[in-house]
């Protein structure tokens, strides 16, 4: 479906249940892959040229996208199921990209950005917004925060409670605290319960 102002939106054989979509703005894009589940999702776009995308088998339960400025990037791959209360909120030409067959708990929280300017003396702005990236099998524990700049990698885990705010780009540990940190190295997970 293409709107008036170029907002392209396709949903590939996808089910929505009390789910709503707003765009203010022109040529942006989303695309929800096969067989995806959004329950009680809020997509908010405002701006130009923006992309969401959505793979195949991806489930989600009040899960809130929100775009703000131009040339954003929201990325969530297939198989990624997120349970519960979880926003997004990706600005000023960043990029949050969520890789595959991800577990994400609730009441989780990703920024690429503050929302507002922190200036330093001389009234030059330190705190431009930054892309997050989480790699493939990761599991976002309840009550986790990753802020800009934020990177997991593949086969690891974000405990309760952490904050994580910076790169961590050794795969298979368990992160942990405030701000989060490695607490367990040589570790692996399954979503069943062996």
């Amino acid at each position: 479906m293409k709107g008036k102002n170029r907002n392209q939106i396709h949903l590939k054989n996808c089910f929505m249940k009390n789910s709503q979509i707003k765009i203010k703005g022109r040529n942006n894009k989303i695309f929800a892959d096969n067989q995806c589940v959004l329950s009680r999702c809020k997509i908010n776009i405002t701006g130009d040229n923006n992309k969401i995308f959505i793979g195949s088998r991806v489930s989600a339960v009040d899960c809130e996208i929100h775009i703000e400025d131009n040339n954003n990037l929201v990325w969530i791959g297939m198989g990624t199921h997120i349970s519960g209360r979880t926003h997004l909120a990706c600005m000023e030409g960043s990029k949050i990209t969520i890789g595959e067959r991800c577990l994400f708990s609730s009441d989780i929280v990703f920024r690429t950005g503050d929302s507002h300017s922190i200036l330093d003396l001389q009234g030059k702005r330190i705190n431009q917004s930054k892309d997050i990236r989480i790699e493939d099998h990761v599991w976002i524990g309840n009550k986790t925060i990753v802020t800009k700049g934020a990177k997991i990698a593949q086969d690891s885990i974000a405990a309760t409670g952490a904050i994580v705010t910076e790169k961590f780009d050794e795969p298979n540990v368990i992160l942990g605290g405030i701000p989060a940190k490695v607490i367990k190295r040589g570790i692996n997970w399954d979503e069943r319960r062996i």
